[in-house]
């Protein structure tokens, strides 16, 4: 019997350790319309399949677009690393050289990745001189 229950806590630390920490993004939505070079703030769920996403979890956010008929996602930029990835958000500052899109995407990675749906991200104002 003991070997049993030895056996059933190890199957279960297995599943829980199993479990993929890649949360759905809930800010930016498809709506969304962000400006290079500004901060905004990214957000989403602390709970994977149920389970909170424990501490000493950290995550990496980032930045890519796609292109009709390719499977890349073109991540080409890194907007945050090593945060806590059960605090559901994280401000980011967008790289103020980005060209207009309407199919930019935020990846936020645990031990896996979650995009958000397409948004926009327009170029970055002109500096006007006076």
């Amino acid at each position: 019997m003991k070997t049993f229950i030895a056996l059933l806590l190890l199957l279960i630390v297995t599943v829980v350790n199993a479990i993929v920490w890649n949360p759905e993004i809930t800010v930016p939505k498809a709506t969304s319309k962000w400006r290079a070079g500004e901060t905004y703030t990214v957000k989403w769920k602390t709970t994977v399949l149920g389970e909170d996403i424990p501490d000493g979890v950290n995550g990496t956010i980032k930045l890519g677009y796609l292109e009709e008929g390719s499977i890349n996602e073109h991540l080409y930029w890194d907007l945050a690393t090593t945060f806590p990835l059960n605090s559901g958000a994280q401000t980011v500052t967008l790289p103020s050289d980005l060209e207009t899109k309407t199919s930019y995407i935020i990846v936020v990675m645990g031990d896996s990745g979650n995009a958000s749906p397409k948004f926009t991200i327009r170029a970055a104002r002109p500096l006007t001189t006076q």
